[in-house]
This record gives structure tokens, C-alpha cells and sequence, in this order.
């Protein structure tokens, strides 16, 4: 008999799994240790192993239920079946296919899309090309959940600790909001969920209560300064006319009270929140300048003088050595304890599901379809195999058999049922299918069938919106990706701060992170490119000859795509930094024992886009390294300064 120390963790909680599905009264952990091989016989150590398999069920979705008994150990545990699979979603062929094709073409930053669709039982969606990303931050799922099942959530915010019961979740101008009702004001309030401070702390499922009537869409900004339903102040900017066209569309039209003959404008916006504002007004470096209110004005002169003085320590940047100093979004998630395990079991859930629908297929078939070597999936197969319920008779375990070239299952028809998606996989599902939809020019009837029969499956009707914006040239630009034409375009850059005419061969749109960005072949530089559609500032038809290259794209991962004259720029955080790590595209992030980030490295690729980036972080951060860009930040605040060093008339 094999010991609990030299027991595969996965064929245990697959064992517990397997045996509290079976069971139909609840089970005392005295009762689980005597039937699931693998667990300590000292009390203490027992307990701890199981609380953690029980966490790691729960976080995969697997609803472990605890039941009060009479009796020493007072408490009993089973899985509920009917919480433990999906009810029947009635999917018509054209609406599974429509909404396996919208998870399939939105990137999220995880698998959680790849799994929901593995537990929908989608097929041959391997090849799809990417049309969005939109990663969310880290406390959305849990505000989705929160949303979904009608829970109080408490957070801290801005620095104040807030209490509330969420009640929907949008997307809008490149950021995630929550609207709530906050439950110590008494009123709805809309928060930033990047903005939102450390974990999420949710409370008892279902208990919480809101007003009825609560319109999110009422409640969400106009416009990223103005949040829904606060006061707000009149406002004045200049833009001057590199960044006039592009920003009066950006704004709207409506906004802008003057246009000059040289393409600047005057915008009149309503401002309800200042940090906002200036973030905004800093991105457009000294291309815009604030007019009035005049405090508005002597805020942001105070910000631009105190970083053109500010001193900035001088020290040798600190390697990032290790997985434990570091975060990295290409880290190798096997050196988080317990991931490992809970990746095996959801991978092998799907696998055992899968074959209990087909009964038999190919070893290599099965291993790509979970994006497997042919080794792993025989191994994972082979301790399936031994798993099962007791006596653990061969009448009793999972029928598996393991052939050179094939595997065949034997299986119980309610193993081929999908089971229950976790957060992350409802709200994968949810938020691809709205994004495909807010698309412009989306109509599929089908897929609103589809999401509509999952929301009402899932009960999460309404908890996530999506809107998209639609780029002046983005038709033009999106009909000659189609079409395979060439296109001539002038394009305002943000990294180099310059205005441009390219020709450039299409080769993909797609939209990311509230964005839409154009991948093609430019001539000008010889090489793939990715544009921002919202910078092409003119498009015409080239009729010139194409440069014969390929239609290849880059990897859909990022906005961001650092080129090869990229420097790698050491950045230390302080407290009023912390966002940074969320909303830039970082290399790796160091945290200190209580989770702040400490110090970031990013990849800089051109000089304006980073003068933007420090004039928004202020003296909140500074650059470590390279030492010749130390002082860029006080450089750009000094150059920007001085347009506001004179009389306004």
C-alpha cells in the first residue's frame, strides 16, 4: 500500500472529489480519512491537509458544502450534485458554436476562457485568431461573484475602508467600474476596481440587500474625470494642433468650444475629479495646457515644479533574483504552492469529462486538445485510473484504458455532464461574449441566445458590461484588413511624439484593453508594426505595390510590444504609485512583506511615451536605472512648466 507521504496529492483530492459526490448524508473528516487513501493519521496534520484540499475544491468551483452534526466532531461534509454540475443550457448548435468562437477569440491574461470552454465541450477552436484582450485587474472575479450571487463586499479605497453589496460591473474608457450600493452612505457609488487597494473580503452568499431600481448605466462616468452623479466644475484646456483632430474625437465634438485655423482647439469639460484630469492633460505633454479654473491650473504647476526640483536618490538598481522577489507575467505558475495540483485536477476533471462523452480517441487527439504531451496524458490517465470509491475494487474505479496508440472510458453518463464554472471561468465567459458584442458591426443573434441562456444558468444576468469605442478610422481600417488592401496613413505616435506617413499591408484589428490597434507590414520601417487606430489622424488607398510579406501577426498578448532598440528602465514606487504595476505593461514587480509594490521593471521603447508616464506618477517614483535617464523626469516637468509660466489673456 502506498503511504500518504508518497501519495500523488491529485489522486487524493480526485479520491475526496469522487467519494463526497457519492455520498448523500454528510461525511465527518473521520469518515473521509478511513475512505480517501493519502490523509496523516495525527489528528492535527489530518486536519490541516484536508482544509487544504477543501480550499483548493472550492477555489476550482467545486461546491464542498459543511453541515453541522451532533456528535465529537460536529461538522460533516459532501458535494452537492446539483451545485457541483451546470443545468442543462439547451445551447442550439449555432449558439454553442457562437459562443465558443467568442471565449476562443478574447484573451483574458489566464486560461480560465480555455477552461470554461473545455467544460462546455467546445471543439477546434485551437487555431481561432484573437479579435480582443481585455485582462482584467485582480479583484474583478471576486466582485463578479460578489455581484452575482448578491454578496456584501469590503475593500479599501483611496485609503478609506468601504462596505458595500455590488451591484454591476462595466467597462469603459480602458477601465473596469464597480457600481454599488455602498451600504455606510447609504448611496450608490461608483468606484475604479484598478483603484481598489489589496484583496477583496467577501461576506455570507446571498444575504446582502440594495434598493430596487439601481440604474448602473446611469451610475457609470460620462467621462473618465467625471464619475456618475458627483459634482463637478467647468473646465478649460488648449490642445495645440499636433494632438487637437485626434483629442476633439477622443472628447467628442461637443466639447470643443473653439477650433483655430491651425487644427488646435479649446475643450470645455465638466471635471469632477482632478487627479483624473491632470493624469489626462500629463499625457498630452506640453501639447495642452490648462486654461481654467485658475486653481485648476496652479494644482498642476505645483506637481510639474515639485518634480522638476524633486532630488532623486541615486543607487544601484537590485536584480530581481527569483520568483519569491519578484512577479512576472511570464512566471512559471508551478512555484505557487498548491497551483500545481489544482491545475492537474481541473485539467484532469475536463479530460475524464471529455472521454466520458466520446468513449475512446486517439492519445496524441486528446493530448492536444488539453495542450498536453503524450507522456503527461498517459501518466494523468494511468492515476485516474486508480481512482474511484471504496472498497477501490476495479468495479469501483474510473474504467480507463491506457493503449499505446488509444485510450478508451467506460464512464458513468453524469461524468460527461459540464460542470459549474468557476468565478473566473463566469466571468471569462461574460465578459468575451459582451466585448464581442459591443463590437461595432456585431449582430450575432446567435450569441446573445447563447449568453443570455448562460447568464440565466449562471444567475449572473447583468453583472458585466462592455462598451468599445469606435475610432474615426476604424471602418476604413478594419475593410482593408478584410479586403487585403494597402493603406497610406498618417499616424501620430506616442512614443516618439510624431506625426508620420506610413504605408503599411494589414494584417489583423483587434481591439485590447479599451483600444483598438492595427497590426500590418510597414514599409517605412520593414518590419511589423502595431498601430493605434484612435493615433491615424488620415487614411487613403495605396495603390503601390505590396512588399510581399507575409500575413503574420504578433502575439496578441499585449498593447505593448517592445521594439528591438527597447531599454530596460528599474523604476522604484511609492505609495501614490502603486497603479502602475496594473496599468503599464511591466517586465517584473517586487512587492515588500505587506504586498506594496516596491519597484517595477519595464521595457521603454521610446522617450515620450515614458516623459508620460513620469509626469503622471509625479515624485510618487522615480527612475533607478539607467542612470541617463534619472533625470528625465524633472527634464519634462521643467519643459512643460513652461507654458504655464505666462499671462493668460
Amino acid at each position: 500500500m502506498i503511504g500518504p507521504s508518497r501519495l500523488d496529492r491529485l489522486e487524493r483530492v480526485t479520491d475526496l472529489v469522487l467519494v463526497l459526490l457519492d455520498t448523500t448524508v454528510p461525511m465527518t473528516l473521520d469518515a473521509i480519512a478511513l475512505q480517501v487513501p493519502g490523509y496523516p493519521v495525527d489528528l492535527g496534520a489530518r486536519r490541516q491537509a484536508f482544509e487544504r484540499d477543501k480550499r483548493l475544491l472550492r477555489d476550482e468551483g467545486i461546491p464542498v458544502t459543511t453541515q453541522r452534526l451532533s456528535g465529537r466532531e460536529q461538522y460533516g461534509y459532501l458535494i452537492d450534485r446539483e451545485a457541483f454540475y451546470l443545468p442543462d443550457l439547451a445551447l442550439e448548435s449555432d449558439e454553442q458554436v457562437a459562443l465558443h468562437l467568442a471565449v476562443a477569440g478574447v484573451h483574458l491574461g489566464d486560461p480560465s476562457g480555455r477552461d470554461a470552454l473545455l467544460k462546455l465541450g467546445a471543439t477546434g477552436l485551437h487555431d481561432v485568431r484573437p479579435i480582443a484582450t481585455l485582462v482584467p485587474p485582480r479583484a474583478l472575479i471576486d466582485l463578479f461573484e460578489a455581484v452575482r450571487t448578491r454578496t456584501e463586499a469590503t475593500f479599501a479605497y483611496r485609503g478609506d475602508d468601504r462596505r458595500v453589496v455590488p451591484v454591476g460591473l462595466w467597462f469603459r474608457f480602458g477601465h473596469w467600474y464597480l457600481v454599488a450600493w455602498d451600504l455606510d452612505r447609504a448611496a450608490v457609488r461608483t468606484f475604479r476596481v484598478d483603484r481598489i487597494d489589496g484583496d477583496v473580503t467577501l461576506g455570507a452568499t446571498g444575504r446582502a440587500a440594495v434598493p430596487e431600481g439601481i440604474d448602473v448605466r446611469a451610475a457609470l462616468p460620462d467621462e473618465p474625470w467625471r464619475p456618475g452623479g458627483e459634482d463637478y466644475i467647468v473646465m478649460r484646456i488648449h490642445v495645440d494642433a499636433l494632438e487637437g483632430p485626434r483629442v476633439a474625437e477622443e472628447v467628442g465634438h461637443d466639447k470643443v468650444d473653439r477650433r483655430y485655423d491651425d487644427g488646435s482647439v479649446d475643450l470645455t469639460l465638466a471635471v469632477a475629479s482632478f487627479p483624473a484630469i491632470r493624469s489626462w492633460v500629463l499625457g498630452l505633454l506640453d501639447h495642452a495646457e490648462i486654461l481654467a479654473p485658475p486653481d485648476f491650473r496652479a494644482d498642476l504647476e505645483a506637481w510639474l515644479t515639485a518634480l522638476a526640483t524633486m532630488t532623486v536618490p541615486r543607487h544601484e538598481a537590485t536584480p530581481f533574483p527569483s520568483p519569491l522577489d519578484a512577479e512576472s507575467p511570464g512566471g512559471d505558475v508551478r512555484a505557487v504552492p498548491g497551483r500545481a495540483t489544482s491545475n492537474r485536477l481541473r485539467r484532469l476533471l475536463a479530460v475524464v469529462g471529455w472521454l466520458a462523452q466520446v468513449g475512446e480517441a486517439p492519445i496524441a487527439e486528446v493530448a492536444q486538445r488539453f495542450g498536453m504531451s503524450d507522456q503527461e496524458l498517459v501518466a494523468e490517465l494511468e492515476l485516474a485510473a486508480c481512482c474511484g470509491v471504496p472498497p477501490y475494487t476495479p468495479d469501483t474505479l474510473m474504467e480507463i484504458e491506457v493503449s499505446e496508440t488509444s485510450v478508451r472510458a467506460f464512464l458513468p453518463a453524469d461524468y460527461a455532464r459540464p460542470r459549474r464554472l468557476t468565478a473566473a471561468e463566469g466571468f471569462a465567459v461574460a465578459a468575451s461574449a459582451r466585448l464581442i458584442l459591443a463590437v461595432p458591426g456585431s449582430d450575432d443573434d446567435s450569441l446573445r441566445r447563447a449568453l443570455a441562456k448562460l447568464d440565466a444558468a449562471l444567475g449572473s444576468r447583468e453583472a458585466v458590461g462592455v462598451d468599445v469605442d469606435t475610432p474615426q478610422h476604424l471602418a476604413a481600417v478594419r475593410q482593408a484588413t478584410d479586403a487585403g488592401r494597402l493603406l497610406e496613413i498618417a499616424y501620430l505616435s506616442a512614443s516618439r511624439d510624431e506625426l508620420t506617413s506610413r504605408v503599411v499591408e494589414p494584417a489583423q484589428v483587434i481591439t485590447m484593453d479599451g483600444h483598438w490597434y492595427l497590426d500590418a507590414y510597414c514599409h517605412r520601417a520593414g518590419d511589423m508594426r502595431r498601430f493605434r487606430v484612435d493615433r491615424i489622424n488620415e487614411v487613403r488607398p495605396h495603390d503601390g505595390p505590396s512588399a510581399g510579406a507575409p500575413r503574420t501577426t504578433r502575439p496578441a498578448a499585449g498593447a505593448f510590444i517592445p521594439g528591438p532598440g527597447a531599454q530596460e528602465v528599474h523604476l522604484h514606487a511609492g505609495l501614490g504609485a502603486q497603479w502602475v504595476a496594473e496599468s503599464v505593461p511591466v517586465r517584473a514587480v517586487r512587492r515588500s512583506s505587506d504586498g506594496m509594490v516596491t519597484d517595477v521593471v519595464l521595457d521603454v521603447a521610446g522617450m515620450a511615451w515614458f516623459e508620460r508616464l513620469l509626469l503622471q506618477l509625479g515624485t510618487e517614483a522615480y527612475v533607478v536605472s539607467p542612470l541617463e535617464l534619472i533625470a528625465l523626469a524633472g527634464q519634462a516637468a521643467s519643459r512643460v512648466l513652461k507654458i504655464y509660466q505666462k499671462d493668460i489673456e
